[in-house]
């Protein structure tokens, strides 16, 4: 009579327990689902939650197509940045989340807008390089111009909307010297986007390193509320020459972590600064 007893307790026990997991299971269900934005995938999204960033790169993979983009109207516009003929030999592509300091719920796409259009803003800016070992100045100079025949210095265009900007810009990058850029930029309620591409050679030394609109890096930022969602893509073209390669895979991918160190320190001191 007692064991029978025992085991009836037993029995009740594993059934309340069973029935604690499947509520509590629901619950942390339902709690992740809520976090989980319809425009990125879920199995990535949880990635993000847990590491901040997720990342796929490809080098001499032909056919390689952007597909960690936001699925929205302005994430899909980004597919088709890429306008040569030949594929890409490299082609990166990174998520990051980015948490709003306390208290910041509100949409800020006119900030991130901003942000995203101070090109002067990325003056100083470091990088990883590869090759040193050590973080070094991605541009010592970097500003929009007027057109790329006079390219005399102008201010950055940031009053209004970006929707349907287009301005050159100018940047000493370290590694390869002067470039010149156009930036295209598009935005919506909660996003802003910008493409970046090159518009005269990138030399490294006597080398053309990449031609003219062979390299393309597209932004994307995402604001779901109490967080950002940013979206970095990149598609370069350059020779096959050994060394130049290595440099060139390594050069690329360090930069896309820079961009996105660029506008996350913005935009926190900037919400910081408004919270104050």
């Amino acid at each position: 009579m007692k064991i029978k007893m025992i085991n009836l307790l037993g029995h009740r026990t594993f059934i309340f327990c069973l029935c604690l997991v499947v509520l509590l299971s629901e619950g942390l269900f339902a709690q992740a689902a809520e976090n989980i934005p319809s425009e990125i995938d879920g199995a990535i999204f949880q990635q993000l939650l847990e590491k901040g960033e997720y990342r796929v790169q490809y080098f001499k993979e032909s056919g390689r197509e952007f597909t960690l983009y936001p699925q929205t109207e302005l994430g899909s516009l980004l597919t088709k940045t890429w306008t040569e003929t030949k594929d890409p030999v490299f082609v990166a592509e990174s998520l990051f989340l980015i948490e709003k300091p306390e208290g910041s719920n509100q949409l800020d796409t006119a900030l991130i807008s901003r942000i995203m259009r101070s090109v002067s803003s990325m003056e100083g800016i470091e990088y990883y390089s590869n090759s040193e070992k050590k973080m070094k100045t991605l541009y010592s100079q970097s500003y929009t111009i007027d057109n790329l025949e006079d390219k005399n210095r102008i201010p950055d265009n940031v009053d209004g909307s970006a929707e349907n900007l287009s301005v050159y810009a100018f940047q000493e990058d370290g590694s390869f010297g002067d470039n010149y850029y156009q930036i295209d930029y598009r935005q919506r309620e909660n996003e802003v986007s910008m493409v970046i591409r090159l518009m005269e050679p990138l030399k490294y030394g006597l080398v053309t390193a990449v031609k003219a609109n062979n390299l393309v890096f597209n932004i994307d930022v995402l604001d779901k509320g109490s967080y950002l969602v940013m979206y970095v893509g990149a598609k370069v073209k350059f020779p096959a020459i050994s060394l130049l390669e290595n440099k060139l895979n390594k050069s690329f991918g360090s930069r896309i972590t820079a961009l996105h160190d660029w506008f996350k320190s913005s935009y926190i001191s900037a919400k910081e600064a408004e919270l104050r």
